[in-house]
């Protein structure tokens, strides 16, 4: 603040904000809105200038600023059409905000009736020195439903003289009688090299110094706002004076540093829990507001998923140039299907922290969980490590059951390849010589005149039936199989004993029970042939048949095995009564 001494007056000169000060002047200065800028200029240059006229877009896209324009374009006393002088009377004036033939309104503060009655009142009266008297109505969405209503005539039909001008930054709270009577401009974001363009200009014409890496986060804080990116400048530059650092930049404007996000993004990608209690430690110290935070790096994440998919422009991305590299290499740390997972884990985590009493203590728990999720591996890919024996009978190996060729006390015969042990092709260690081995030709029918096979060792009757589930290479038998109690070698059969096992699973087992013998023949090294419960597959079992109590008629063991089912049983738990079976005839 100056002090200016003439006489024994003081004259106080008040600083003049760089938003101010650096304010457009003509539609040529217009950053961002050449499609508004265009037309404008091309209606006033060919005299088709509307009555009415309304500008909506974000905060501090220009709408103000391009109607002051327009009011000087339209009563400027030197100037060519479209093109004001900015030096008469009239054009400073508006200027300044001081002109009595251009009235700007605050609707937020004017919102009732009788405010629009006095406007109307005024607008009856020609200009008292320009041409044309204009009314600038601010932030117009804030008229009562009343004061809009009382407005629509006047804005329909006003006097030759009077144009009205407004501007609001929520469109759709305008109402659609109001604007079917206006010409409607929408102003949009401003993009960022053109705010980073104009700031460079200011900050050279005030001699300022200060670096492009500091410049952009002023630019890439604004949001896309002219207004704001200027007032964080204005901001810096009282902060720092004529030699702004890019570390008061940061901590002035209370950024997340863009080190920071990319040393969270590694250690999620990497689970690496210290780096991320260190990260978060480090914010607390320095103050930041963590809300903020997470919602920088859900951003962040979000721009590694526009990165994946091929884009790479600064504008879209809302990052400076410099940041593309790391943002493309951290981008090649995730698939799509782990950024999309850990975008929504940040929606989640956004949401607890709002209602958490601890929020340091839900922002580790949460950064802790998405780096868990990070490490989760696609279900094709599991499919395609576990499904090599899905097709055909080869035996398959799962990560929590060995492969039975592997065992210690197996028999030699068991360890070789199932094509081998097929074609009958043993080969048993000789005694004598343990670097070679005897190969000896045995028939799966008969053995060879003369050869002597030892017997394959005594095995557990549940270890037994493992291995040949095993090698069946169907998951869904391999399950059922599971539920018989075990199985046992007797001679060229094997016994599956039944145990505890429902008459589904047993009715299934015995429909593979061709498929189980390949599987156990493959285990034992010999034909052998599957039975369920030691009798020959589809004869009853003979415990039952030595039983005289078992002979019953058949509807009898029909109405006892229909009891069992589970639907029936709890169907008779509900109605309990007699229960008999009938005959139907077909």
């Amino acid at each position: 603040m100056q002090q200016v001494s003439r006489g024994s007056t003081s004259l106080t000169m008040q600083y003049q904000v760089i938003a101010r000060k650096w304010r457009p002047q003509n539609f040529n200065e217009l950053v961002g809105q050449e499609h508004v800028s265009r037309a404008l200029l091309n209606a006033l240059q060919s005299g088709r200038v509307a009555h009415a006229f309304l500008f909506s877009g974000p905060r501090g896209s220009g709408k103000t600023t391009t109607a002051r324009i327009l009011a000087k374009a339209l009563n400027c006393h030197g100037g060519k059409p479209g093109e004001p002088c900015g030096q008469c009377v009239s054009c400073l004036e508006i200027a300044a905000g001081n002109c009595i033939d251009v009235l700007e309104i605050d609707a937020a503060s004017n919102t009732g009736v009788d405010n629009v009655r006095q406007l109307i009142e005024q607008a009856r009266y020609f200009p008292a020195r320009d041409r044309n008297k204009v009314f600038i109505i601010d932030e117009v969405h804030m008229l009562s439903n009343a004061a809009f209503s009382a407005l629509l005539k006047t804005l329909e039909e006003p006097p030759a003289h009077v144009v009205f001008i407004m501007a609001t930054t929520e469109y759709h709270k305008i109402p659609a009688t109001i604007l079917s009577r206006c010409q409607q401009y929408n102003f949009k974001l401003i993009a960022y090299p053109l705010i980073l363009d104009r700031l460079r200009f200011i900050s050279d014409a005030e001699g300022i110094r200060i670096s492009r890496t500091a410049l952009e986060q002023v630019v890439f804080s604004s949001g896309g706002s002219m207004r704001d990116a200027m007032s964080a400048l204005d901001q810096v530059i009282a902060f720092s004076g004529d030699h702004v650092e890019d570390e008061d930049v940061t901590a002035l404007l209370g950024l997340i540093e863009p080190k920071m996000l990319s040393r969270t993004v590694r250690a999620i990608a990497a689970n690496d829990l210290e780096s991320i209690l260190k990260v978060v430690a480090e914010l607390v110290e320095a103050g930041q507001d963590l809300n903020n935070f997470v919602r920088r790096l859900a951003g962040q994440f979000r721009n590694l998923m526009v990165m994946k998919a091929g884009i790479a422009e600064p504008a879209l991305l809302g990052v400076p140039d410099s940041l593309l590299p790391e943002l493309k290499e951290q981008a090649g740390l995730f698939s799509r299907e782990d950024l999309l997972r850990l975008f929504d884990g940040f929606q989640k985590i956004e949401t607890a922290m709002k209602y958490a009493i601890q929020i340091r203590f839900q922002l580790e728990m949460g950064l802790i969980e998405l780096a868990h999720i990070a490490k989760l591996r696609p279900l094709e890919d599991l499919i395609a490590e576990f499904g090599g024996g899905i097709e055909g009978d080869a035996p398959r190996k799962t990560a929590d059951r060995p492969d039975p060729a592997s065992r210690p006390n197996m028999h030699p015969a068991e360890r070789l390849p199932a094509a081998n042990r097929q074609q009958g092709t043993t080969r048993v260690p000789d005694a004598g010589k343990d670097s070679a081995p005897a190969i000896r030709e045995t028939s799966p029918s008969k053995p060879s005149a003369g050869a002597t096979v030892s017997a394959p060792p005594v095995r557990e009757p549940r270890e037994f039936l493992i291995d040949i589930a095993s090698a069946v290479g169907r998951e869904s038998l391999e399950s059922l199989l599971l539920t018989l109690s075990g199985a046992r070698l007797e001679g060229d059969k094997v016994m599956l004993e039944s145990g505890a096992s429902n008459e589904f699973s047993r009715r299934q087992i015995k429909e593979n029970l061709p498929v189980i013998s390949q599987a156990a023949s493959r285990i034992v090294g010999n034909k052998v042939t599957a039975i369920l419960g030691g009798a020959d597959p589809g004869q009853p079992a003979p415990s039952a048949l030595s039983r005289p109590d078992r002979l019953t008629p058949p509807e009898s063991d029909l109405l006892e095995r229909a009891k069992r089912e589970p639907i029936v049983k709890s169907f008779l738990d509900v109605f309990p009564g007699p229960v008999k079976a009938e005959k139907i005839d077909t």
